[in-house]
């Protein structure tokens, strides 16, 4: 406990935590006959209770993202007989599910302004089959539990904004994993570029992979 509270108070918060954590349960396993398992459990419990508290608070404060003005264009569908089928289909802009996946890769689909939450579940966008508008196209994604997969064309400006509580990022080959992990990067002609897309990613616990294709 004494090791912990040091390394604590130098700001090494991850070692410091676990050790004050062990130290506490040897304290009640041996002075008190508490059940080391069971103060295990409960610390557990009470973590993952306050977590799902935050993810909920913050599912409630979710940005709202303005609808881009529809375009002129109609979802062309041709007749059963034929054998291929034209098609346009628009991204949601707002889609909350608690259990359930999210697959934006097959076809040719329309980017939307999109604010995603999702409790349980993998999300997977690939935006170079996407139909992208002239300006800033905003993706916001907030999760509990899952992964999360977005695919981006090489000709394509983005500015990233990631973080996981329990995971890893990892963006263009560049990969950080652990607890409380963050990412943020643009490419280097985001702000001069007439189409571009801003994507902020957060997750509790899972994995964030941003890939070139």
């Amino acid at each position: 406990m004494y090791i912990g509270l040091k390394l604590l108070k130098k700001g090494r918060r991850i070692g410091g935590s676990i050790l004050l954590f062990i130290g506490v349960c040897g304290f009640l396993g041996y002075w008190f006959n508490i059940d080391t398992g069971k103060v295990v459990g409960f610390t557990l419990s009470a973590a993952f209770i306050y977590m799902g508290y935050r993810m909920i608070r913050s599912k409630n404060k979710e940005i709202e993202v303005p609808p881009l003005p529809a375009r002129e264009e109609e979802p062309v569908f041709h007749s059963p007989e034929t054998a291929f089928h034209t098609y346009s289909m628009g991204s949601p802009q707002n889609k909350h599910s608690l259990i359930g996946n999210l697959f934006l890769t097959g076809g040719r689909w329309d980017l939307h302004d999109m604010n995603i939450w999702h409790g349980i579940g993998d999300v997977k966008i690939d935006l170079s089959r996407a139909h992208i508008n002239e300006g800033e196209t905003i993706i916001i994604i907030n999760g509990w539990i899952g992964d999360i997969d977005i695919y981006v064309p090489y000709d394509l400006d983005i500015s990233l904004t990631a973080s996981v509580n329990f995971g890893d990022i990892d963006v263009f080959g560049n990969k950080q994993g652990g607890i409380n992990r963050s990412m943020t990067l643009s490419t280097s002609g985001y702000r001069e570029s007439g189409k571009r897309v801003r994507i902020v990613v957060s997750l509790l616990i899972g994995d964030i992979d941003v890939i070139y294709l």
